[in-house]
């Protein structure tokens, strides 16, 4: 590293991309970017944009939620704000490592680590999420699948910046649900890696069929990924016991899974089916809960 800048403002980011040679890493709360400081990843300058305040708006307007790229993991899993309008983040927030990574790991910073098994991609995928970012060309927004390829691969312009994410407010008879698997001898430790996830954002109309759904895998293909299939199978009916089976047994369509140190590819193949059941009923009583107004 040649240079180090601690940015106050966009503008302050954009002027040091716009002068500066070389590679630049831009980092906020550099949770990531510890851990691939052991690989020897280097940059000829490093931006710090952690106390940039423009990106650390929640906004609510018109139905969309605006969260500035440095929201952090403990503003999802508190801000009264994103838990009414947007409370599948709140749900990742929850199993999402411990207190002390919450306070500055952001979402921002998750997105442009682009891992497989990243549970806020998995969640912004199963929201619809629009990223904007800053690039030398302008403002460029796109749905965060045009912008997470691949294990640390961004469709992005080199030399941008992430600065919002743009996802639809839940709406009535509207309910999501986020589970992990871990291979950690206690399973509902926060710090461990997904083995497998599924992200589950269920909508129901008036007479209780499914009108909306989105269920997302992570961390069994290079990518989130969405069970099309599944939901296919939801929408349109009441979702019955047998319906969710149904529906849980086809997520395995959509998954890629490989072997590494977490787990065998068919291990991860063939849990899916019992954690996209349980991640499908859980937003579905997250409707009725909202609904009653016990969320």
């Amino acid at each position: 590293m040649r240079a180090y800048h601690l940015a106050r403002t966009l503008a302050e980011v954009e002027a040091v991309l716009a002068t500066t040679d070389g590679d630049v890493l831009i980092f906020a709360g550099g949770t990531d970017l510890m851990v691939r400081a052991r690989d020897r990843v280097r940059a000829d300058t490093v931006i710090d944009v952690g106390d940039v305040a423009e990106l650390r708006r929640i906004t609510l307007t018109a139905g969309e939620l605006t969260l500035g790229a440095g929201v952090t993991y403990t503003e999802c899993l508190t801000d009264p704000v994103i838990q009414r309008a947007c409370p599948l983040l709140t749900r990742v927030a929850e199993r999402f490592a411990s207190p002390q990574i919450r306070n500055v790991a952001t979402l921002g910073g998750n997105i442009a680590n682009a891992s497989p098994a990243g549970d806020g991609v998995a969640a912004l995928w199963a929201l619809d999420a629009t990223i904007e970012a800053i690039t030398p060309g302008g403002l460029l927004r796109l749905p965060i699948r045009d912008v997470v390829l691949g294990p640390g691969r961004l469709g992005l312009p080199p030399r941008s910046v992430l600065t919002a994410v743009r996802v639809p407010a839940a709406v009535p008879r509207e309910g999501a649900a986020f589970y992990k698997l871990v291979n950690r001898a206690r399973p509902e430790h926060p710090m461990a890696i997904s083995v497998a996830s599924v992200a589950a954002r269920i909508r129901v109309d008036a007479g209780g069929r499914v009108k909306v759904a989105r269920l997302v895998l992570g961390a069994v293909a290079p990518t989130p990924v969405r069970a099309s299939a599944a939901e296919l199978v939801l929408v349109g009916r009441v979702p019955t016991p047998a319906v969710v089976a149904d529906a849980a047994g086809a997520v395995v369509d959509a998954a890629r899974p490989i072997s590494d140190v977490r787990a065998e590819a068919t291990y991860r193949r063939d849990v899916l089916p019992a954690l996209a059941a349980t991640a499908v009923d859980a937003a579905l009583e997250s409707v009725r809960s909202r609904e009653t107004g016990h969320a």
